[in-house]
């Protein structure tokens, strides 16, 4: 018999836990150009940038990312976004840099 669902319990209940851990390449951000990341198999990213840098949730590979209206992440913080996943079937996350820095390196891990 297939196993349909889509949630194990624990993820279904929205408890903070994991499954896996899954380092990705480190991404290399700019303020020019943003980078994405396919983060459709994932329940939560953890984040830590050299720099400090804007991000979007989205179902595009385009840049979408709105200076003015984006949220931002410090620099050299651990930070921890669950995916939303009412965003479509694919959800890609965006990540700009907020100033005109050197580029600089973007480390992505998905739980």
């Amino acid at each position: 018999m297939a196993n349909l669902q889509k949630h194990r319990a624990h993820e279904s209940l929205n408890v903070d836990t994991a499954a896996g851990w899954d380092v990705q390449t480190r991404l290399t951000i700019s303020s020019a150009a943003h980078v994405t990341s396919d983060v459709s198999s994932a329940s939560q990213i953890c984040i830590e940038s050299e720099s400090e840098i804007l991000f979007r949730f989205d179902s595009s590979t385009s840049d979408t990312i709105v200076a003015n209206n984006d949220p931002t992440i410090p620099a050299n913080t651990l930070t921890f976004l669950k995916i939303p996943k009412g965003v479509g079937e694919t959800i890609y996350v965006h990540f700009k840099q907020v100033s005109s820095a050197a580029s600089k390196f973007l480390k992505i891990v998905h739980l």
